[in-house]
């Protein structure tokens, strides 16, 4: 018994070795369940908001500068590119008038961002709010049977993406 347990939690560390290396923030999830039963996760850490904290215009952000894990159960479609099933790195680009999320195929644990290793970017509308957010927040809304839309709070933004199942 003692064996199994050990097992899956190794196994665990796999799928979501970033939630292992990241302590300064607590890590949550966001899932969207497509009508024939498939789903989609994004684990992120829940990065508190910072009045002074200035994002990386144009270039590459997760929460805490760990990646976020996008793991999904079937085949996907952003901006024209398939997605098979499977475990991707995901990040953001943040903008001044709009976001765009990134899927990577560069799972391995600690390793920087490596743009060839993109698979599809995705631009996102983008709204200011009248409060800031407190934290970092995602959540899928299933709008049609085969899309789930993200919304994502950050401060005062709102940005919104679609992500398609294929």
């Amino acid at each position: 018994m003692r064996r199994v347990v050990m097992i899956l939690l190794l196994a665990g560390s796999f799928v979501y070795p970033s939630a292992i290396l990241a302590q300064n923030s607590p890590s949550s999830s966001a899932i969207c369940t497509f009508t024939d039963g498939n789903q989609i996760s994004l684990r992120y850490n829940q990065a508190k908001f910072s009045s002074k904290e200035q994002l990386p215009m144009g270039k590459t952000w997760s929460p805490d500068g760990v990646r976020m894990d996008l793991l999904t159960q079937t085949a996907l479609n952003v901006s024209n590119t398939t997605i098979p099933a499977g475990a991707y790195s995901f990040y953001f680009i943040p903008e001044k008038d709009a976001w765009t999320f990134v899927i990577n195929k560069d799972v391995t644990a600690g390793a920087p961002y490596n743009q060839q290793q993109d698979l599809a970017r995705e631009k996102m509308s983008m709204e200011k709010l009248d409060d800031a957010a407190p934290h970092l927040s995602i959540d899928f809304g299933h709008l049609a049977p085969k899309q789930c839309t993200m919304r994502v709070d950050y401060g005062k933004v709102r940005a919104v993406g679609d992500i398609n199942e294929q």
